[in-house]
């Protein structure tokens, strides 16, 4: 390993392509979630229009929150994958899995579903955030031994 400290390599990569394929189940499914008024969602977004304090909180807002919160975790875990050098590459790798799904929306699921740049700009915000988090964790993280070090503890003497 280069960069990547030994106890971070396997698990992040399990947790990104099972939570890709999480993202995938919601977003590339012709059906879409429950957004009626009589859906969880639709009984949340009343509740919210009866008080004035969260009366801004529209479907519109809602929808583009829970969009960049959708790829917040998978931008922390790419960048714990690919480590404190190339953390980057997990908002790239979200921008270019949100790109596939709204091309995927935009030519496949044109009957149900719709793709706009809004979505790929707020999956690309939570993917960015989600990788500057995981950029952090990663600081903060002791760095282990480097190979070459740990060669040297096994090596006879």
């Amino acid at each position: 390993m280069t960069d990547r400290d030994q106890r971070t390599v396997g698990a992040p990569l399990a947790l990104l392509v099972l939570y890709t394929l999480f993202i995938a189940a919601i977003t590339l499914t012709p059906q879409q979630m429950g957004t009626g008024p009589d859906t969880l969602i639709g009984h949340a977004l009343d509740l919210f229009a009866a008080h004035r304090e969260t009366a801004w909180l529209t479907y519109e807002r809602v929808e583009k929150l829970g969009n960049v919160a959708m790829f917040i975790p998978f931008g922390f875990l790419a960048a714990l994958h690919f480590g404190r050098r190339r953390w980057w590459l997990g908002f790239l790798f979200g921008a270019g899995f949100s790109a596939a799904i709204e091309i995927f929306q935009g030519t496949v699921l044109t009957q149900s579903r719709f793709a706009t740049l809004s979505d790929l700009v707020t999956n690309t915000l939570g993917a960015g955030i989600g990788a500057l988090l995981g950029l952090c964790c990663l600081a903060a993280w002791p760095k282990g031994p480097s190979r070459r070090e740990s060669e040297k503890e096994l090596a006879p003497v």
